[in-house]
């Protein structure tokens, strides 16, 4: 069992494991996956996964996380063999949660507007679920985020530096969605 906002206390284990993930810029840590068992917990399998995107040259210092354990709400856990995988070539994308200080959809959709501006990113956007997840500053407010029509380029760009706050939260970290039928 894991709390469903897990991951300011997953960022933490996975500090007291390797400082250095603190100050890595690009370094991402993606939510545990699990059956959400609408209590605010989730239910995660033996085999759950952990992963984090980070920049290649730091690669084969995660891998060293392998055999090393760590506790969750008091839970333990095991790191088992890594993969190294490189960035999806496809569009759309898909982050479960996205955060750039704005709480209500309106100011999140503006904001949005104006990070890919500044990533000069072309792409339509649509706007899920709000969010809500535990911060070292408190509690901050999120949503689902779907980019469509983005060029290959501008797809690999926003994998590798996400988009918004908190990416070592869980946040801003876009994974291939296969379509965008099932959201719109």
């Amino acid at each position: 069992m894991l709390p469903v906002d897990h991951g300011y206390a997953l960022f933490m284990a996975l500090v007291e494991l390797m400082p250095w993930i603190a100050d890595e810029e690009l370094l991402g840590i993606h939510p545990i996956q699990g059956a959400d068992l609408g209590d605010g917990n989730l239910r995660v399998g033996r085999r759950c996964k952990l992963t984090i995107r980070s920049p290649r040259e730091r690669a084969a210092e995660l891998m060293k996380l392998t055999g090393r354990e760590f506790a969750l709400d008091g839970h333990a856990f095991t790191i088992g063999v890594g993969k190294l995988r490189s960035l999806s070539w496809h569009t759309p994308l898909y982050a479960h949660c996205v955060t750039t200080g704005s709480s209500d959809e309106r100011a999140f959709a503006a904001d949005i507007i104006r990070l890919l501006d500044e990533m000069n990113i072309d792409s339509r956007f649509i706007c899920g679920k709000r969010q809500t997840l535990t911060t070292a500053h408190g509690i901050e407010y999120g949503y689902s985020l779907m980019l469509h029509g983005l060029p290959i380029e501008h797809a690999l760009q926003i994998q590798q530096d996400g988009l918004g706050t908190n990416r070592k939260l869980g946040c801003g970290i876009f994974i291939p969605h296969k379509s965008i039928t099932a959201v719109s």
